[in-house]
């Protein structure tokens, strides 16, 4: 959808000579000077990604049903940065290419989105009942979650893509672009299913957090003579949802502000402007351009909610660097100084900021 955006932002506008001619200059200008922006965005979104799976596949963590969705989100994001990055260093316009990238973007937007639904339904049903939580709850469901949700996304998107589709190979600008016919449907449907739905579905995070409270409040109704192995037992379960819980709100919270600009300019774009006013025909321009820049950012700031919101992934962050500036500290000395005897010693090797160990087995990121 944001390479429709900007594929499609000049073609909206008056067909009278002089007009259009200002406005494409103003195009040019401000894709420029935003395509800075989106590389930066692009690198340092897909470098966290990367950081995104080495953490959460640390042994302490990739146990679990949670470590399964955010590693293939960090995967499908990734992907898609790396999609944004393409189509900013394409010079010149290559057909195959240009179709290419335009039907991944569209192909792993709509698997990094429902996958983002998948794990925050997930978590409902954890929260809500944790005898269904033991039994579908695991990583081994939701690695199929993920494969069936591919295949569907796959056979979709191969079945309507030569139909809404066709090449356009002018000359100038040899690109895919969308038939005339499916213009307006185009506009409507993939806002629907890309954000609309998922948007609706998210609102699941509302349940979740209320069944969070209702067993906090059932935990402190519970008397002191009741502290048994099993009571410790679901209070450390009930944190460890709490924290999960929270990160997951961050990111949905981040999704909708990230989101809602682009899909509401996708579909405004639908109806061309009446009024000729350049001022006010740059400003929708620029909001237009500024509005893929903040839709490219919902794929690349997952990992900095992790780390503000998820205790364990923010320690697990921590001891994963303090891990590698060891290793990267031997390879140093042994190396670069040749000195191949060099040796840590085992003060240097324990990890900092470590955590008490816990009373309940593991269960969530």
């Amino acid at each position: 959808m944001a390479t429709s955006i900007g594929n499609n932002t000049t073609l909206l506008y008056p067909p009278d000579y002089m007009v259009r001619r200002e406005i494409n200059q103003y195009v040019a200008k401000i894709n420029f000077i935003l395509a800075f922006a989106q590389s930066f965005v692009s690198m340092g979104g897909l470098f966290g990604n990367v950081l995104v799976l080495i953490v959460i596949n640390r042994k302490s963590l990739r146990n679990t049903s949670s470590a399964v969705y955010i590693t293939y989100m960090a995967i499908f994001d990734s992907a898609i940065l790396l999609l944004h990055a393409a189509n900013l260093g394409r010079p010149r316009r290559n057909l195959f290419i240009h179709c290419s990238l335009t039907y991944l973007t569209d192909l792993f937007t709509f698997c990094a989105n429902w996958v983002l639904v998948i794990i925050t339904l997930e978590r409902c049903v954890a929260v809500a009942s944790p005898f269904l939580a033991k039994r579908f709850c695991t990583a081994h469901s939701a690695r199929y979650s993920v494969y069936i949700l591919v295949s569907v996304a796959l056979l979709f998107f191969s079945t309507t893509f030569p139909i809404v589709y066709h090449t356009n190979e002018n000359s100038h600008h040899k690109k895919c672009v969308i038939r005339p016919q499916y213009g307006l449907i185009q506009r409507v449907y993939q806002p629907i299913i890309f954000y609309g739905i998922p948007d609706l579905l998210l609102l699941s995070n509302l349940f979740t957090v209320y069944c969070l409270f209702q067993r906090r409040k059932q935990q402190k109704r519970l008397s002191g003579d009741e502290s048994s192995e099993l009571r410790v037992t679901d209070v450390h379960s009930n944190r460890k949802q709490r924290q999960l819980t929270i990160m997951l709100v961050t990111v949905n919270f981040a999704f909708y502000l990230f989101t809602t600009p682009a899909s509401i300019v996708y579909i405004a774009e639908s109806s061309p402007p009446k009024h000729r006013e350049i001022s006010k025909l740059k400003l929708s321009i620029l909001f237009s351009q500024t509005s893929v820049l903040i839709l490219q950012l919902h794929n690349a700031t997952n990992f900095i909610f992790y780390c503000f919101t998820g205790q364990r992934f923010r320690q697990a962050t921590i001891e994963t660097f303090y891990e590698y500036s060891i290793q990267l500290k031997i390879f140093y000395h042994r190396y670069v100084l040749c000195n191949k005897y060099y040796r840590i010693s085992s003060s240097q090797i324990q990890k900092p900021f470590l955590t008490p160990p816990s009373h309940s087995k593991q269960t969530s990121v």
